[in-house]
């Protein structure tokens, strides 16, 4: 009893201290003399705490105030309660399993699915794995409807018009509205292309992989592509068309080694941001396993950037690969602190640690999310980071992940340990090779992510208790946006976390891809260790933080307004292009980092120059060739980083003006 009264009087104490800190807050905002002496900073800082304090509930009458309080606590019962049944295994009576399940694992005398087969090679195993993980719940929708009804009853409270509005405060988009605009027209420039890849898929399941290469020959209607066919076909193809296009270059490394993957990811920072990784002794007891690595991020001219722990092992719950946690983000008066966590296989006596392509993408996306906390010298620490929109706050991420598909970039990581030997380079006709077939069979990737934006905007906007359930909304939704059928007696909306985790935000994956893939061709694509490029997006992106208006920073970043048509072929061009312009030229490094040259691929020269100029006619000369990364003088600010602070070009770049290339 007395915890409990202590608890209370502490709560009590707490809401009294921010009613007088929204006070003064209100003070300041509303005065226009005390608004003009803040710098800009300042006043974004001001904005956006008298913001989060009227989401509290300050401001409005005691009884309103407690209203949301207790609705806060509740969304997060409710929430934690739909996210434990969204990852809840499913146990099935040997008696009702179908025969392909039979050799699952048992429990108390059922098969038991922590989730669903996508990759297995047989077509019954995949397609009854997915029936039986997705099937409909009634308990765990009625849960769902609780959480939507109290988003929105909050909403109301704090004097918004839905639960999207709300949460998308200060974003880049603005609100439900501008979320809308942008789906439809993603959704209306990817339709074409992922109505050609749905017939690449009808054709190999008609035909059976042994006529891949007849795909898209003629359009076929005569089969059905279900939600469990499209990930195994889609990776088949690639495997397929990789083995096909490289035919005459059998070495192709399946696995990268770990360390070599960190040696070049240290070189790749030095070159670009002019950071270097040093290993760091751990005082007595600071590391939680012998296997974690401590380094110290120091930048050559201002010193220590921060500290990052690497663990690489530890994390055995773990199944969706790389994350990274911030524990102290970066201003100008305090250094940043991150952790990034794997889940990697350790090595052995006849075999280093390793990791495959797709992991090298995710562990490229983490370190972009560690160096935007890194790198952010923010005046105060609610203008960190940590307080940035989430359709800004994706963008790092996003853009490494496409760093990480660069045939530059891949020809240095790509040391492949055998019992035999260790070959330190591959073949660049199989690097770019493999670069190529990541971007294939993407556009129905980019269609799921339109459905759930929208089904998540739908819910927590259009949604009422005496409307549609959830499942139909989610079969009208998939009705409308996607080629996939609905199938009867599922609700695979039930097992999607993001309902919770990012309600109303789910658009921003799909949005911030969009602004990474612009960055990329506009920054990296023919160097991506170019510190020109690296020392821009420092100084206008990194360094900021959450100190001003995200969108204006992302729309002086690139150059131009963020158009709803813009983001959405941004998206959908370089997923709908067989064949990445990578293929024909791309810049390529010796081992010893000392030469660089450009490299004709086997493309034919009429078809690349046509690729290039239509796509890219910024990055193509009169004579065909690629033209190297602009100088760019968009601001006062990069000229005082390119010019006075006296950095250069990259290595790269300059032996290719050297060479007159």
């Amino acid at each position: 009893m007395e915890v409990g009264e202590s608890l209370v009087g502490l709560k009590e104490f707490e809401m009294e201290v921010y009613s007088v800190v929204y006070e003064s807050l209100t003070k300041i905002v509303n005065c226009p003399d005390s608004w003009k002496q803040c710098d800009g900073e300042t006043q974004y800082a001001l904005s956006h705490m008298v913001s989060k304090c009227q989401d509290m509930g300050l401001g409005l009458p005691p009884k309103d105030q407690e209203a949301i309080e207790l609705l806060s606590k509740e969304i997060r019962a409710v929430g934690r309660e739909f996210l434990q049944g969204s990852i809840k295994p499913v146990k099935v009576a040997i008696s009702e399993c179908p025969d392909p399940l039979l050799t699952m694992p048992l429990q108390e005398g059922k098969i038991v699915l922590d989730g669903w087969y996508d990759s297995d090679p047989l077509d019954g195993k995949r397609e009854h794995s997915w029936l039986q993980y997705h099937k409909y719940n009634k308990n765990r929708e009625e849960v769902l409807h609780n959480l939507l009804g109290k988003r929105a009853e909050q909403a109301k409270l704090t004097g918004h018009e839905n639960y999207v509005d709300k949460v998308l405060q200060g974003s880049m988009v603005g609100g439900s509205k501008g979320v809308r605009e942008f789906l439809e027209a993603t959704h209306e420039q990817v339709r074409p292309a992922a109505r050609e890849e749905f017939y690449d898929f009808e054709k190999w399941k008609l035909q059976g992989s042994d006529h891949w290469t007849n795909l898209g020959a003629n359009k076929v209607n005569e089969v059905v592509i279900f939600p469990w066919d499209t990930h195994f076909i889609a990776d088949e193809y690639r495997k397929h068309w990789i083995k096909q296009e490289n035919r005459f270059f059998p070495s192709l490394p399946d696995f990268l080694s770990v360390g070599s993957v960190i040696e070049q990811i240290g070189v790749w920072l030095e070159d670009t941001y002019g950071a270097t990784l040093i290993p760091e002794r751990p005082a007595q007891g600071e590391l939680w396993s012998p296997d974690v690595i401590k380094l110290a991020v120091e930048h050559e001219k201002e010193g220590l950037l921060g500290f990052l722990y690497l663990d690489f092992y530890n994390a055995e719950q773990r199944k969706g690969g790389p994350c990274h946690h911030v524990i102290k983000s970066g201003t100008a008066h305090t250094l940043p602190i991150s952790v990034i966590e794997c889940n990697y296989t350790p090595g052995n006596g006849y075999r280093p640690p390793h990791i495959s392509i797709k992991t090298l993408e995710k562990l490229f996306g983490e370190i972009g999310g560690v160096l935007h906390s890194m790198l952010c010298r923010s005046q105060y620490a609610v203008t960190g980071t940590a307080n940035l929109p989430q359709d800004t706050r994706l963008i790092s991420r996003y853009l490494h992940e496409k760093i990480a598909r660069n045939p530059t970039l891949l020809n240095h990581v790509m040391k492949h340990h055998t019992r035999q030997k260790i070959k330190s380079r591959v073949k660049p006709q199989a690097v770019s090779c493999i670069s190529n077939a990541l971007h294939l069979m993407r556009t129905h990737e980019i269609e799921d992510h339109v459905t759930l934006g929208m089904l998540d905007n739908k819910l927590h906007t259009e949604w009422t208790p005496t409307g549609w359930s959830s499942t139909e909304w989610y079969g009208r939704t998939l009705e409308g946006y996607s080629h996939l059928p609905y199938v009867e007696g599922t609700s695979p909306h039930l097992r999607f976390t993001p309902l919770y985790t990012q309600g109303g935000k789910v658009y921003s994956h799909l949005w911030c891809k969009a602004i990474a893939n612009i960055l990329y061709e506009e920054l990296f694509v023919m160097d991506p260790f170019s510190r020109h490029a690296g020392e821009y997006l420092r100084e206008n992106l990194f360094k900021l933080g959450a100190s001003g208006n995200p969108r204006q920073m992302v729309e002086y970043l690139t150059g131009s307004k963020l158009s709803p048509e813009r983001l959405a072929a941004a998206l959908v061009r370089p997923a709908e292009t067989s064949v990445n312009f990578n293929a024909g030229y791309f810049v390529f490094k010796n081992t010893t980092g000392e030469q660089w040259w450009h490299r004709q691929i086997s493309t034919p020269e009429s078809a690349l120059i046509s690729r290039l100029a239509s796509t890219h006619p910024h990055l193509v000369t009169d004579s065909g060739l690629p033209k190297l990364p602009p100088k760019f003088d968009r601001s006062a600010v990069l000229e005082r980083v390119a010019g006075k602070e006296g950095v250069s070009q990259s290595r790269g770049q300059e032996k290719l003006l050297e060479k007159g290339s």
